[in-house]
């Protein structure tokens, strides 16, 4: 069952138009992950969501490597650090980035090195004004600025019950929807640059709009909720509900205008969706289902994008 049909049993209401994307991250969130090498489509943006707002560390599964490229890209500016369990200064690289809040990518991660354990569980400790944790032998600070992610790239990997509880899954293995709707943006992006343009410039509108709404939203339910006596009489509420109502529809205004641009774009869109996404999506899993013959006929999904952009 849907998520919809679980909130319609108990009689919750909610927007028809409703996106957990939408709700979870800012448009400009989402053009800076794109600019930092993530694929323009729904799942590669509800997996950054999860790399964002992660209680326990992420195990990425990336067999096309767009989610390496991604947080190399994303963490550039904080020293991130790249290394394996095979690594001869893993344990160093590991002491370094804990005491010191940096980024690890812990690459090839098809089992886990026991001496995570501490680190995966978060068990820190007090030791004076310090807060520290165990790694191995030794007892070293810890900055609550770290942050680990292991990376494997094998999809079809399986881990134990036990590590399954301690860490977060995100899963980047390329799906249908996922590869038609990068291949339909790349060949817009190719065929239609203006359309493209077009595009990602109502899709940021309309996302800064939805945004003002909800801090108008949440302008009026804090008047409401300092308010002293009766309303009629609180000048400060009666201010805040006109302005939120004339700031209300001249972004309703705004929106219906972009909406009217939106179904021209989308008309355009569709045409590439179906003749182009559609059909380069099928002779990508036709070309994968062929290294069940052999593996000399296995291609690697950044193989076939090239290819892809020279046809």
């Amino acid at each position: 069952r849907s998520w919809r049909e679980q909130l319609d049993e108990v009689s919750i209401r909610q927007k028809d138009d409703l996106s957990v994307i939408d709700y979870l991250c800012k448009p400009s969130e989402r053009f800076q992950w794109k600019a930092n090498a993530l694929p323009d489509d729904d799942l590669c943006y509800e997996n950054a969501i999860i790399l964002k707002r992660f209680i326990r560390y992420p195990l990425v599964i990336d067999p096309s490597g767009q989610a390496v490229a991604y947080l190399k890209n994303e963490f550039k500016n904080r020293r991130l650090k790249v290394t394996s369990f095979v690594d001869p200064s893993f344990i160093k690289n590991l002491e370094d980035t804990i005491r010191f809040g940096e980024p690890v990518l812990v690459m090839d991660v098809d089992r886990i090195d026991p001496i995570l354990n501490n680190v995966l569980n978060k068990e820190t400790f007090k030791n004076g004004f310090r807060t520290c944790i165990s790694l191995g032998d030794k007892d070293i600070d810890f900055n609550a600025s770290f942050e680990m992610y292991l990376v494997t790239r094998d999809s079809t990997a399986q881990f134990t019950p036990d590590l399954c509880s301690r860490v977060t899954f995100v899963n980047f293995t390329i799906t249908p929807s996922s590869l038609q709707s990068q291949c339909m943006n790349k060949l817009l992006k190719s065929e239609r640059p203006d359309v493209d343009k077009m595009r990602a410039d109502m899709l940021k509108l309309q996302g800064e709009f939805k945004v003002r709404i909800r801090e108008l939203e949440d302008g009026l339910l804090s008047a409401l909720s300092n308010v002293q006596g009766s309303i009629l009489e609180d000048n400060n509420v009666l201010a805040t509900m006109e302005k939120i109502k004339k700031e209300s529809s001249e972004i309703q205004e705004q929106v219906a205008k972009t909406d009217e641009t939106m179904q021209q774009v989308e008309q355009t869109t569709m045409l590439y969706e179906n003749h182009g996404g559609t059909i380069a999506a099928s002779l990508f899993f036709l070309l994968e289902s062929m290294g069940n013959i052999h593996t000399l006929y296995r291609y690697s999904l950044t193989f076939f994008f090239e290819l892809f952009s020279e046809s």
